[in-house]
Order: C-alpha cells, then sequence, then structure tokens
C-alpha cells in the first residue's frame, strides 16, 4: 500500500520559462492560439498576454466556496484575471460537467475533484485536456494521471465531536480510539455519517475500516455503528455545520482540512483518528473545451507552483504533497494537540475492491447495513 510520509520533503521549485504542448482532445470549431485542442507551444510570458487577454476563469470545484474564493484571489490580483466560482458537491458536480460536455457548453476552465475514478472516466472519455504542468515530477508519480490531473491537496481523515455536548468520559474515549468511541450509548442517535454512494473522500472511510482493520472495525463494527441509530448525509459542509452547532455530536467525516480551520476558529470541536488512516486528494484538470483555454494553463502553472500550493494550505487547510512545500496550515500552529497519523492510506483510489462491480456491491451492503434506500 501506498503510505506517504508525514513529514514534508524539501526542494525549491521555480516556475521560469514555460513550454508545454495541449494535444487535440476534441472536436472541431476556431481554435485559440492557446485552444486546448491545437498542440502548441510558447513562454510564460506569451501565456500571460494570453490569459490576460481572455480576462476570466471558471473554476468547477467540491471544496468550500470561501476557501476556493481566498485561494484564487492571489491569482487575481497577480494577474489581473477575474475568478468565478461555481460550487457544488463532487457528485454533482460531476453530472453538471459531463451535461455541458455532451451539449458542447462547457463553462468549465479548471475542474476540481476528490473521485479519482470519475477524473479517470472523463479522461477515458476525452474530455480533458492532455496538460502537463512544468512542476508535475515535484509530486508522487502515484498520485497523478500523467498529462491529465495533478494533486491540489490531500486532507487527513478524522472522527471529529462537539465538545460541549459529548460528555467528558466519552471524550476520552473518542481520543483513545475514535472508532469504538462512537459506540458509546450516549452517542446513540447523536452521529451523523457520510453515504459513501456519493464516492469521493466519503468513501475513504469505510474503506479504510474494511481494507485495514477487518479484524476489529469491518462489517460487525459497521453494524454496531449502525445500531447507534445515526443520521445519514451526503454534504460535508452540512455536516461540519451541524456537529458545530450541536445538531449532532460526532461524525464519521472529520477532515482535517475541513474541521481544522472550524475548531482553530473557536468552533467547540475535536478531533482524532487511528493509524493507518485514509486520506484523499483532491485533482485539478482542465477541459478540452475550456471557454478560456489561457487562463485555465496559467492558473495551473500558478496553482501547481510552490507559490500557489502554499496559498492552497493557508486558504484550504488542506496538505500539499509537492516536493519543498513545508507545513504553514495556520489551524495546526493553533491546535498544539493535533496530530498527522503515523501512516495515511491513499490506496484506496485505485484499489479494485473499490471501483467498478466491487465498488457497487460495497455500497449496496453499506446500504442494507444502515438500512438506506439504494
Amino acid at each position: 500500500m501506498t503510505m506517504i510520509s508525514r513529514e514534508a520533503r524539501c526542494g525549491v521549485v521555480a516556475l521560469a520559462l514555460l513550454t508545454t504542448t495541449l494535444t487535440a482532445c476534441g472536436g472541431g470549431g476556431e481554435a485559440s492560439p492557446w485552444s486546448t485542442k491545437t498542440a502548441t507551444t510558447g513562454s510564460l510570458d506569451q501565456l500571460v498576454t494570453a490569459a490576460k487577454a481572455e480576462g476570466t476563469l471558471t473554476v468547477f470545484t467540491p471544496i468550500v466556496q470561501s476557501e476556493v474564493e481566498e485561494w484564487t484571489a492571489a491569482f487575481g490580483k497577480k494577474y489581473g484575471i477575474k475568478v468565478a466560482i461555481q460550487r457544488q458537491s463532487s457528485s454533482t458536480l460531476g453530472t453538471t460537467f459531463s451535461t455541458q460536455v455532451r451539449a458542447h457548453k462547457v463553462e468549465a476552465d479548471v475542474f476540481q475533484t476528490s473521485n479519482r475514478g470519475q477524473v479517470q472516466e472523463f479522461v477515458d472519455n476525452g474530455w480533458f485536456a492532455n496538460y502537463t504542468p512544468q512542476t508535475a515530477a515535484q509530486y508522487p508519480a502515484d498520485t497523478t494521471i500523467p498529462g491529465h490531473a495533478y494533486p491540489l491537496y490531500e486532507t487527513i481523515g478524522n472522527i471529529a465531536w462537539n465538545t460541549k455536548t459529548v460528555p467528558p468520559e466519552v471524550q476520552a474515549k473518542l481520543e483513545a480510539d475514535p472508532y469504538e468511541g462512537m459506540l458509546d450509548p450516549a452517542l446513540k442517535g447523536k452521529i451523523v455519517l457520510i453515504d459513501p454512494g456519493h464516492g469521493g473522500s466519503g468513501m475513504a472511510y469505510y474503506a479504510n475500516l474494511v481494507a485495514n482493520h477487518a479484524d476489529k472495525y469491518g462489517w460487525p463494527y459497521l453494524e454496531k455503528l449502525a445500531a447507534q441509530e445515526p443520521a445519514i448525509n451526503t454534504s460535508i459542509s452540512t455536516m461540519a455545520q451541524q456537529v458545530s452547532a450541536g445538531t449532532y455530536s460526532v461524525t464519521i467525516f472529520g477532515d482535517d482540512a475541513v474541521f481544522g480551520p472550524l475548531a482553530a476558529g473557536g468552533a467547540p470541536l475535536r478531533f482524532s483518528s487511528i493509524s493507518p488512516m485514509n486520506s484523499s486528494l483532491f485533482y485539478q484538470e482542465i477541459p478540452s473545451d475550456a471557454p478560456h483555454p489561457a487562463t485555465a494553463r496559467l492558473f495551473s502553472e500558478w496553482s501547481q507552483s510552490l507559490e500557489g500550493q502554499q496559498a492552497m494550505s493557508v486558504a484550504t487547510g488542506g496538505r500539499s504533497t509537492m516536493k519543498g512545500w513545508q507545513e504553514n496550515r495556520p489551524f495546526v500552529a493553533k491546535l498544539p494537540w493535533y496530530r498527522v497519523p503515523d501512516e495515511i492510506w491513499l490506496d484506496w483510489q485505485t484499489d479494485p475492491r473499490f471501483a467498478g462491480d466491487q465498488l457497487k456491491s460495497f455500497v449496496e451492503k453499506w446500504n442494507t447495513t444502515f438500512h438506506v434506500a439504494s
């Protein structure tokens, strides 16, 4: 299995002259000099000039809107380009994008998601341009889809709880062993879970339990968790708000990039994990029919550069996997109790047990276990 080191690797990456090639991936129509449908090469200065002439970037993303706005503001300020954000859940965003592709009305200049399977499907369909940012080699090779998708950031799983609504003795259990702690009778009816049927990082939590902790936290454990009468949700943002407000006391979906900034900002939250613990990567791609292809390419260069990654981790709370990035997430400095697990598991994204028909069977079994209609 792939375990990503908890230590940031050292190195320096500079964005100098850009020489990139984009290969045809789509249909006809008059092409821009920087179109994703034609093979072109040019310098960074030429790309900046073309992007400024386009003047607009539209980002499709499942990431919290305010975080993406803060992050992309640095890009907009540097190049004088207006950035528009369309934020939806990963599954909804994929449906919106695929509908637009088929109707030849693509609005996205860049597409972001944590659903690697969906990315691969869209690559196979020819919906993403063949593009390699200059810093591609600075990312772990097994976390990319070469020529198409590169990591934006990593989030690490946790169990999160409200420190005001969870009794101190139960909090102690959650600190020591969060999954076992969730079975405490005091939490019955007060847990909110993510529906794995929507894919993406929510699926990772259950995959980790079944694949890496089957003896203790496999399907028999999930049956016990179902007996706790949890609520089921599909929105990460909604669950974070519900636990912060005390509507529910505990959630299985406690990604550090989501709950860390909330806790650092004063929300009554704490979170803990086991090892190995699932992590998720958010990816970024350029649609073959991006309406502003030069701007999309410039944003990819900037966002995958060390400058862009540093701005990203401050704004989103995500952890960069790029060589040379050093821990700078504000919430980490404000939460001295926060710990990154010794082992981080990312292989669920490519594990055949959680893809295709096997994934469908897995979700059906989960639905049966938690009494959720398919």
